[in-house]
Formats: structure tokens, sequence, C-alpha cells
């Protein structure tokens, strides 16, 4: 028999959703760590594919749980991060490679997070980022899966 998780990963929950405000394209998204704790998916590995090729030589083997301080070079301020997310940010996120035309719509959007910290973003600046319709975007991630944890930041 199923268990609920797996009705819910599978988009199939009668469970009672957490809200029921369907998003619209001001809904603003970021990736919800801790979906990715409930889930028996692995944030660190499919965090080791989005670094750039120079990196995943380099890092292929570094201790995810490793944690390094990041500045922000905007605001100055400091959060801990983890190594991997530190080097996404401050180097991989700013190759011309890192977001193509080729970059699915979802690794792309989940990308953007990464660049920017997962600081939440509307469709229409998702759209801006990636360089897909901003009503595309929003179909994706609003129907009833969730994709690698992307979800409204309500």
């Amino acid at each position: 028999m199923e268990t609920e998780r797996e009705r819910v990963e599978k988009g199939m929950s009668t469970a009672v959703p957490h809200s029921l405000v369907r998003p619209t394209l001001e809904t603003a998204f970021h990736i919800d760590y801790e979906w990715w704790d409930r889930s028996d998916r692995d944030l660190h590995v499919y965090l080791r594919s989005h670094l750039c090729r120079e990196h995943q030589d380099i890092y292929g083997e570094i201790d995810p749980k490793t944690q390094v301080d990041h500045v922000d070079l905007q605001t100055a301020e400091v959060t801990v991060l983890g190594r991997i997310e530190h080097i996404l940010i401050s180097h991989c996120a700013l190759q011309d490679d890192y977001l193509t035309p080729q970059t699915s719509l979802v690794n792309g959007v989940f990308r953007a997070f990464l660049a920017n910290g997962n600081a939440p973003l509307r469709p229409e600046e998702l759209a801006k980022r990636i360089g897909r319709p901003a009503r595309m975007i929003l179909r994706t991630l609003s129907g009833p899966r969730i994709y690698k944890g992307i979800r409204p930041a309500y």
C-alpha cells in the first residue's frame, strides 16, 4: 500500500494542501530545502551536477557538509553556506554557459535560485533570467507536481 508521501510525490495526494490559494504571476517561488530533506533525493548530488566543468573536476569528492562564510558583494551580509552552494554562487553562476537556451525550464529555474542565493523570485523575474515565458514558468511550478523542491515562498 502506498504511503501518503508516495501519493504526494506522484501528485495524487488526498491531503489538504498547505494553501488553497493558486499561485499567480505575482507569487514568489524559491527552493524549499525542507522538501529535499523529506524526499528520498540527495540534494548534494543534484547540486554537484550544476557545478561548472572546472569545479566538477576539482570538487567532485568534496564533503557536502563543509560550510564556508559567504559575503554578499552587494549588501556585505555574511551568511554560512555549504561549500558547493558558495562555489555555485561565486563562480559557476557567473559563467556564460551556466544558463543557455538548451537548459531545461526546471533546471534553469533551479539555477536561477542557486545564482541569487535562493532569494524568492516571481515568474516574471525568472523569465528575464532564464529566457522562458513567465506564464509557462507559472504553469510548470504551480501544477500538482513539485519539481526539485521549487515551491511558492508563502
